[in-house]
Formats: structure tokens, C-alpha cells, sequence
């Protein structure tokens, strides 16, 4: 008789823990759909083995070119060869005569370089009466997924040429990191800038929060490709970006943020601390870009509180998620902002999706649909004529119904 209620209050027991266990599991859920609303935050690629032991296929990391002083420049291509896993570097030596300089790719290296003396000139903030425009979510380093999306939504050509015409092009920042083609990534974009102006066209590279990390030294996310060659070469990875360099000096002039007719992108969002700091676009972008300048006197901690608060505008997460430092964006706040800077959406990257989607009323689009993966198809956003549309890496396009 006692052992059978023995096992009876054991098997109620069991029961019961079984009941509590799953219900901590079902709030643990909400919770976390609640935190995330749906947002996903596990794209980075993980490497898990030892950096000395990789030995990938035969490549060229580079041009990198170095300003050695006004009017002599050092270029570097870093050649890494399969066979012996040789990692060796080809310099030379370049002078300029004039303002800037056109420079041909060393052997292997069909591309062109146009380098320039000095800093590169600001874009506006703000700009109207754009017909069309494409924004595109992080890239990371995808760069083939990058060329395909871009070649098959007719931005670019087969020649990798502006065929975009006056139309706009957005990136939302976060070309560093994750990818191993980083390097040819920078260089489409810089080129397709310049031939942007001269079909009164305009491509925006926004700085998104891993540009300012390497900007800054921080090289954690960096993919292995560049770790094993950095480590070899006994460089640190964000030297190739400092600024006396070609690519350094060109990201540091970038904006953070650009309003485009009545639409705003940014890499991380706009927060209500923005408002109440009564930042206008303007002057988040020269907060930002001056915080990158080489002779900025302020202290880590000035720059951090002045320009890297928890709101700033390249790790906010707030449309989607909230943290220890602030909730989840609500309707109010939300409006608040849109009047403030007199915009009617807010486009934004970081905050990953697995569908280019519009949250919070049709207010805000999230536009950061990770590459590089099998299971999630790549996607643009196109605005045309105040249309929507998600634009695949096939070349099909699916009207948004707002």
C-alpha cells in the first residue's frame, strides 16, 4: 500500500515538474517574441576553428593604397597561394602630379582606381524630387550576392557600370565584416559613386556600426580570411582603413543618415533621444564623421557620450527590440520623431528580417534581409512613383500592399 502512493506522489510530482518546465518554456518564448518582435539576431557567422590552420584557395586582397605623403602613394595587393599556403605582398610605388589620379589594377587586376589628393567632399543630408531609388540591407561582405541583386534589378550593367540613370541607391551600411569580400565590395561602391554623379544619379553608402568599429580599431567581427592574413602579415586589419588611405579618407567622409523626398535611411534608427538632444540630420552626420577624424581630441568617454549613446542612430534596435536602455519604440514616440524631421517613413538596416517588412503602422521599413544564406532569398527595396516593392535577386518584383 505505501509503495503504491509512493509512486502515485511520484508520478504527480513528475507531472507537475513536467507542467512547470513547460510553462517556463512558453513564457521564455513570449518573452522572447516579445523583446524581438520577430527580429532575428543570429546571422553572424561563427568560426569555430583554430585562425592559424585555414588555408583557402588562391586570392588577391587589395589594391590598399597608402598616402605616403602629397604627392606619393604606396600600393599593397596581399597574394595568398594555396599551394605551400604562402601569403606574400606586392607594393608600388605611385606618384601624383595633380588633384587626383586615375591608376591601373597590378597583373590580374583589370579594374581602375581613381584616387584622389586630400578629403573627399561631404554629400548633402537631405535631397527631393528623386523619381526612383533602391535600398539595399547589410551587406557584409556578400559581395557576389551584392553584384547579382544589383545587376538583375537593373542597377548595373554586366560591365559592373551605373545604369541606374538619375535614380538613387542606398546602402544601409555594414559592408564590413562577417563576408570575405569586403575589399571588392568598398571599390564597386566607391566607382559606382562617382558614376552615379555623372548621370545626375546618387548613391548613398551609409555608415553602419561595423564601418565605425573598424574605423575605430575594432576588428572582432572581422571573417577569418582577414584575421589569418592580418596575423600572418603581423598587421592589424583596420590599418588598410586608417586615414591615410584611400579607403580610409573616402568612408570617413560618408553620412550616417540621408532623407530622400519624404523618406529617411539609417543604419540603426532614429530614437526619441534624438529628439529631446535636438539633433537635426546634419548634425548627426558631422557628430559621427567628426568622431572618425584623425586629429578628434575628445576621450573615448566624451565620444561615447556625445555620439555613441545607447540611442545612437547606428545601434539603436528600438523599432524592433529593446534592451536595458530603452523599450520598444511606441506610436507617440514614434510620431514625434517622423515630425521632427518632417519625414512620413523611416527606412532602416542592423535589425535583421527574413522579408523586407513595414512595422509600427506603415511608419517604418525594415530592410536588413540577410546574404549569403540558403534559406532566406535575397531582396531589395525599389520605391517607384510612391509605390513599394520588394525586389528579388531573380529580377522579380512583388508590389508591398501598405
Amino acid at each position: 500500500m505505501y509503495r503504491i502512493k509512493f509512486f502515485s506522489n511520484k508520478i504527480t510530482l513528475l507531472f507537475l515538474l513536467a507542467i512547470l518546465i513547460s510553462s517556463v518554456e512558453v513564457n521564455a518564448q513570449k518573452k522572447k517574441e516579445r523583446v524581438s518582435s520577430g527580429a532575428f539576431t543570429s546571422y553572424d557567422k561563427i568560426f569555430k576553428g583554430n585562425i592559424n590552420d585555414i588555408n583557402l584557395a588562391d586570392y588577391a586582397d587589395g589594391p590598399h593604397f597608402f598616402w605616403v605623403d602629397s604627392k606619393l602613394v604606396k600600393s599593397w595587393y596581399v597574394d595568398h597561394k594555396q599551394e605551400g599556403n604562402t601569403i606574400t605582398i606586392r607594393e608600388k610605388k605611385i606618384k601624383v602630379k595633380g588633384d587626383s589620379v586615375l591608376v591601373k589594377g597590378q597583373k590580374g587586376d583589370s579594374n581602375r582606381y581613381w584616387l584622389r589628393k586630400g578629403e573627399y567632399p561631404v554629400q548633402e543630408s537631405e535631397y527631393t524630387g528623386v523619381k526612383k531609388l533602391l535600398a539595399i540591407g547589410d551587406v557584409h561582405g556578400e559581395y557576389d550576392v551584392m553584384v547579382e541583386l544589383l545587376q538583375n534589378n537593373g542597377v548595373i550593367n554586366e560591365d559592373l557600370d551605373w545604369s541606374w540613370g538619375d535614380g538613387h541607391l542606398i546602402f544601409i551600411g555594414d559592408i564590413f565584416d562577417r563576408g570575405d569580400k569586403v575589399t571588392e565590395s568598398l571599390y564597386l561602391i566607391k566607382k559606382l559613386q562617382r558614376q552615379a554623379i555623372a548621370q545626375k544619379g546618387r548613391l548613398h553608402l551609409i555608415l553602419g556600426n561595423h564601418e565605425v568599429m573598424i574605423l575605430m580599431n575594432d576588428s572582432r567581427y572581422a571573417a577569418p580570411k582577414y584575421k589569418n592574413m592580418c596575423k600572418r602579415l603581423m598587421v592589424n586589419y583596420p590599418r588598410f582603413f586608417a586615414a591615410d588611405t584611400e579607403l580610409g579618407k573616402w568612408l570617413r567622409s560618408l553620412n550616417s543618415v540621408v532623407k530622400i523626398n519624404d523618406l529617411i535611411f539609417v543604419h540603426g534608427g532614429l530614437s526619441p533621444d534624438l529628439v529631446e538632444r535636438g539633433l537635426s540630420l546634419k548634425q548627426i552626420n558631422d557628430d559621427i564623421r567628426n568622431s572618425l577624424r584623425a586629429d578628434n581630441e575628445m576621450s573615448h568617454e566624451e565620444v561615447m557620450k556625445t555620439t555613441y549613446f545607447p540611442e545612437n542612430p547606428l545601434w539603436y534596435r528600438g523599432y524592433l527590440m529593446k534592451s536595458r536602455s530603452y523599450s520598444i519604440i511606441n506610436d507617440e514616440e514614434l510620431d514625434r520623431v517622423l515630425s521632427f524631421y518632417n519625414a512620413k517613413r523611416i527606412f532602416f538596416g542592423h535589425t535583421e528580417v527574413e522579408s523586407i517588412r513595414f512595422i509600427h503602422n506603415n511608419k517604418v521599413g525594415a530592410i536588413n534581409v540577410p546574404m549569403g544564406y540558403s534559406e532566406i532569398k535575397p531582396q531589395v527595396l525599389c520605391v517607384e512613383n510612391d509605390m513599394f516593392y520588394r525586389c528579388f535577386i531573380d529580377g522579380k518584383k512583388e508590389k508591398i500592399e501598405l
